[in-house]
């Protein structure tokens, strides 16, 4: 079943709403902020907002809409009596702020019912605080939605996104891991949505599933946007799968130290990278669908970062990532990889699809491990590929070479590797950090089992139900 995305009902409130924001949003860079609709003094039946005077139509029935503000400090659920709304950073619990004490901060569990819409604008931004707990969790015939106001899903830059923040480790703050910790860890967010920090790898900040971020990105200041889903550190006791980004401005998703894992990650047409990770991040990632350059240039695939200009800050980050897809429909996107100062990580089955240029290899501390993967090019000869600055040498890519690159990727229609050149020894990928389980066994690269043809079979289609043109190829 295909989800239409929510119509404004015609009444006078909501006309001068679908003037400000110009209705039919084709633009990729669209920041103009509707008008809000007059509060009434009905508080939402969760508690935590204000119903707004006006409604949103979902399938033709027209719901009531609750607009979201400032901080949720108590247990609360979002069921599907509403469409929710956010014009402003809206926190859950306040463990986003400066801490003294890893105690400090109260545990707050928000749970957000399968089917649930936001339809958000300007900064409208859901924050998942140190201490708390987000329980987002849909179904693949009901994902949960979160995008802007209008009435497709073609802009983006229009409200924020996700982000949650945990007690994971960071190498920001290298005192805390100290024999005797001096101080409590707080690392500032981007774009000033708060602090993370801790020194509990396996913390837990809830679980996610089915959830599509779409059209995000807002420029908060000068070059200062939120990504789709930001993840400051956040432990690998948070359950993260079945997510996809779409049309972000910013980052699909980037980690900010942190140990969380992700499976079936869905990454589409978003402006910047597609993953980005920094400051330790230790995570794993396996099956991710990656797409770049559909209707936004997009940049690099991946950019790869250990701690801005420090090359030796632990934990060093060092993830694994595993039965990955890449596929760009223009050259606009710079390198498959930027691996950046400092930096370690384990890319293994990867497939990348219409790169004209492959690793970007940044510092002699940077070693990256790329073992069973496939890259097509486009445009050059395989050994012009690799950039090595800074006295890199080709050595910081281990597996390097003919046995792990390739010139004849194809993609077939639901994305699996064809042509028989995507089959490897079944293994298994090993853990980035203490958790265990996590890893599938494979005997494939790339991010769908090759005995899987029809689209309608692979494990990313209840996406394409919802928004079909992420998934479109040209004939």
């Amino acid at each position: 079943m295909e989800l239409k995305k929510l119509l404004v009902a015609m009444t006078a409130v909501s006309a001068a709403m679908l003037t400000a924001c110009g209705g039919d949003s084709s633009s990729s860079n669209n920041t103009t902020t509707p008008t809000t609709p007059t509060v009434t003094d009905n508080t939402c039946s969760v508690g935590v907002g204000k119903e707004l005077d006006t409604t949103y139509s979902v399938d033709g029935v027209d719901m009531p809409v609750c607009l979201l503000s400032g901080s949720i400090l108590t247990d609360a659920t979002l069921t599907t009596d509403y469409v929710y709304s956010m014009t402003d950073y809206v926190t859950v619990g306040d463990g986003a702020g400066e801490l003294t004490s890893y105690d400090a901060p109260s545990e707050v569990t928000l749970t957000i019912d399968p089917g649930v819409a936001f339809r958000s604008t300007s900064k409208g931004t859901l924050i998942i605080s140190r201490g708390s707990k987000i329980n987002a969790n849909g179904t693949a015939e009901a994902p949960i939605v979160m995008s802007s106001i209008d009435d497709n899903y073609e802009g983006n830059k229009e409200w924020g996104g996700l982000v949650v923040q945990g007690f994971a480790k960071n190498n920001q703050c290298a005192n805390e891991y100290a024999a005797t910790p001096e101080e409590i860890c707080n690392t500032a967010d981007e774009a000033d949505t708060g602090f993370h920090g801790g020194n509990d790898d396996a913390d837990n900040s809830g679980s996610i599933s089915y959830l599509i971020v779409a059209e995000g990105g807002y420029e908060v200041v000068a070059d200062s946007e939120i990504n789709g889903i930001t993840m400051h550190s956040v432990g690998y006791g948070t359950t993260v799968e079945n997510v996809m980004v779409y049309n972000n401005y910013d980052d699909g998703i980037e980690f900010f130290g942190g140990s969380v894992n992700v499976k079936h990650l869905i990454l589409v047409d978003n402006g910047d990278e597609s993953i980005d990770w920094d400051d330790g991040y230790r995570g794993n990632i396996q099956f991710s669908l990656v797409r770049q350059g559909v209707t936004n240039a997009g940049d690099n695939g991946i950019e790869a970062d250990n701690a801005g200009l420090s090359n030796t800050a632990e934990p060093v980050s060092n993830p694994t990532l595993s039965n990955i897809t890449f596929q760009t429909a223009s050259e606009g996107s710079a390198y498959l990889m930027r691996a950046k100062v400092g930096t370690y990580g384990t890319l293994t089955k990867i497939a990348a699809d219409n790169y004209a240029k492959a690793f970007r290899i940044a510092d002699t501390e940077t070693t990256v491990v790329l073992t069973d993967s496939l890259v097509e090019y486009t445009g050059m000869d395989a050994e012009d590929t690799l950039r090595l600055e800074n006295s890199a040498t080709e050595g910081q890519i281990t597996g390097w070479g003919a046995s792990s690159t390739s010139d004849n990727v194809a993609l077939g229609n639901a994305f699996e590797v064809t042509g028989g050149n995507g089959s490897v020894t079944a293994s298994t990928a090993t853990s980035a950090n203490a958790s265990t389980g996590f890893f599938e066994e494979t005997d494939y690269i790339g991010a769908v089992d090759p005995t899987v043809t029809a689209a309608e079979s692979a494990w990313w289609a209840w996406a394409a139900d919802v928004i079909p043109a992420a998934f479109e190829t040209e004939e």
